[in-house]
């Protein structure tokens, strides 16, 4: 690499990092551009950056790739008239974008909001060119608030992983497991590189540039309990356990909204197998042990995170009709069943005999059915109950980012050569993240910092 060209291009930028300290014997390589982390984000910049030109390695903690987009729905949000007009609704990246900034209400940027949405559309495209195949239905997810939710029609989080990691292996992109980053190369101030341990060897990575893109802290009770002092449970369903972020905070990089996370009602509590069948918003019951809906279903994350951690000690339910349970991927379907069988979820052809079977009373519900309106209501039996518990499933605070993607400093300045995008970014969704947009946020963004990264790694060879 030419680290003399990087550094005369870094002088007029100090950051003061310091030195990281030196280590022996280390085995030295080289590249264009580094990702840390292989979920949706990190694929998606390694691909750009590929496609580019550029030589890219790929670090992943795991012994596999995926991170936490292996967990999810694979719901990606997106405008497509062609397939909402048939169903009678009205989108357009601009109503996309008054959204995101409802839900924000006042914090992150508004301008990385804008180029979610405006190019959630574009970014959908590229995904079905990379092979993803998606229904031809959109939905409204849990969270959501309008239906837009795209779901690919093989195993959920699984096919963008699948086919991404295939594209970027037929590119040349080395993707390097079982390889954790423990901290920054950093000569004078600037950054030139990442430590690693690779397969309980140590390594020197030099890179031109590097994409942070290794997730949130959603699994590491640690640093909940720092940042986000007045939740009393650390359960998550999250993979990422913050260490990246951490270090780039270290570093000396810029990051907001540290103590907002988001909850979601999971469906077990440190059992095997996660049984989730809140996704979707229309005839869905969430009830407490008295029979009682304690919040609508169709409203924002934050808010019904909050009013399930209000119940306290009460037993909440998830209740749905198998309309329901025919619209999850198989994959979930499959995780349902096993719960089901290890006596974790509960099913009969009534409602009155599943409240029976979960101990709730029968009268309440029975009334809401009553009312009439078949969208929010259970309908098609057997029915089916799963617990309702508050699981950290996103963190919402991460590093601050301009609209190319550039870390910034504590002063807002841009970082050249260090790009970040996923979840381990803090000021794209605000104070709220509405269901669908991680996936979107995450392949939006990683797209722009690969792009921004070749772009600039191949600038100094100029």
């Amino acid at each position: 690499m030419k680290r003399r060209a990087l550094n005369s291009l870094l002088a007029f930028f100090s950051l003061g990092f310091g030195f990281a300290p030196s280590i022996a014997k280390a085995a030295v390589t080289s590249c264009d551009v580094l990702v840390v982390g292989s979920g949706a984000a990190g694929l998606s910049a390694a691909l750009e950056a590929a496609d580019a030109g550029c030589k890219v390695i790929l670090l992943e903690k795991e012994t596999f790739v995926g991170g936490d987009t292996l967990r999810s729905g694979g719901f990606y949000n997106a405008p497509d008239p062609k397939i909402q007009e048939l169903i009678h609704v009205t989108d357009s990246p601009e109503f996309f974008y008054q959204q995101l900034e409802e839900s924000a209400n006042g914090k992150g940027d508004p301008a990385l909001r804008k180029i979610l949405a405006y190019n959630s559309v574009d970014t959908l495209e590229w995904l079905k060119k990379q092979g993803v195949v998606f229904e031809e239905r959109v939905f409204q997810i849990y969270g959501s608030k309008h239906p837009r939710s795209h779901k690919p029609s093989l195993i959920s989080g699984t096919s963008y992983i699948q086919k991404l990691s295939e594209a970027c292996l037929q590119r040349g992109v080395k993707i390097m497991t079982r390889s954790y980053f423990s901290d920054f190369i950093v000569e004078g101030s600037n950054v030139i590189g990442a430590f690693v341990e690779h397969k309980g060897m140590r390594q020197q990575i030099y890179a031109k540039t590097i994409v942070l893109a290794a997730g949130g802290f959603g699994n590491n009770p640690e640093m909940v309990k720092r940042y986000v002092p007045s939740l009393k449970f650390v359960f998550s369903d999250s993979r990422g356990h913050g260490s990246v972020l951490q270090k780039a905070i270290d570093l000396g990089l810029k990051a907001e909204n540290m103590d907002i996370v988001e909850c979601v009602p999971e469906g077990s509590f440190l059992d095997q197998f996660s049984a989730r069948i809140y996704v979707f918003v229309k005839n869905t019951f969430f009830v407490n042990e008295n029979g009682e809906r304690f919040v609508d279903e169709a409203a924002q994350r934050n808010v019904i995170s909050k009013a399930l951690i209000a119940q306290g000690n009460k037993r909440c339910y998830t209740i749905v009709g198998s309309e329901n349970i025919s619209k999850m991927g198989k994959d979930l379907r499959k995780n349902l069943y096993r719960a089901y069988f290890a006596g974790q979820v509960w099913k009969a052809n009534t409602l009155e005999e599943l409240c029976e079977i979960i101990k709730i009373p029968f009268a309440p519900i029975k009334a809401y059915v009553e009312q009439g309106d078949s969208s929010k209501t259970p309908s098609e039996p057997p029915f089916w109950a799963v617990r309702m518990y508050p699981w950290i499933h996103y963190t919402l605070g991460g590093l601050s980012i301009n609209t190319d993607a550039n870390c910034l400093t504590t002063s807002g300045q841009p970082v050249p050569n260090l790009f970040a995008a996923g979840q381990i970014t803090g000021n794209v969704h605000g104070e709220n993240r509405l269901g669908g947009c991680g996936l979107t946020d995450a392949f939006v963004f990683g797209r722009i910092a690969g792009q921004n990264a070749a772009k600039f790694a191949k600038s100094l060879a100029q």
